[in-house]
């Protein structure tokens, strides 16, 4: 007759806790799954180093030219600026304020390069800050 049907929804997504592939037993040589490293030829290098100077961030339309130009798809030249971008980040020494907040309460020390004289003080700072409330 004209019941009122009642739809439960589920959602797109898990909600529940993300899962890692188990670990491989050491020696275990199968790399089927892992895509091996690209090396770029010297003028794809040179070409990419070119364009990166030009401009750090690229446009769809120029990824999907460069990747026709150079025969490269454009998931390896949008890893390439990516990687290029996160190195350059990585040895200008700049960090992230959380980062130097944490690292100056000891709570965070990640950094593979020293300190600087600002981010060494930040550190002692905090430091007599903490120990000043025991």
């Amino acid at each position: 007759m004209g019941g009122v049907s009642h739809v439960t929804l589920q959602p797109a997504y898990s909600m529940g806790p993300r899962t890692r592939k188990p670990k491989k037993p050491p020696g275990d040589t199968n790399n089927d799954e892992k895509r091996p490293r690209t090396a770029f030829s010297g003028p794809q290098l040179a070409r990419l180093k070119h364009e990166f100077a030009e401009n750090r961030y690229l446009t769809e339309r120029r990824r999907q030219a460069l990747a026709a130009e150079l025969g490269l798809a454009e998931a390896q030249i949008k890893i390439w600026f990516q990687n290029k971008r996160a190195k350059i980040k990585k040895a200008s020494g700049h960090r992230n304020p959380l980062a130097l907040q944490l690292m100056a309460q000891g709570l965070y020390n990640h950094s593979t390069i020293p300190l600087t004289k600002e981010e060494e003080e930040l550190e002692m700072k905090a430091r007599e800050r903490e120990q000043a409330r025991q």
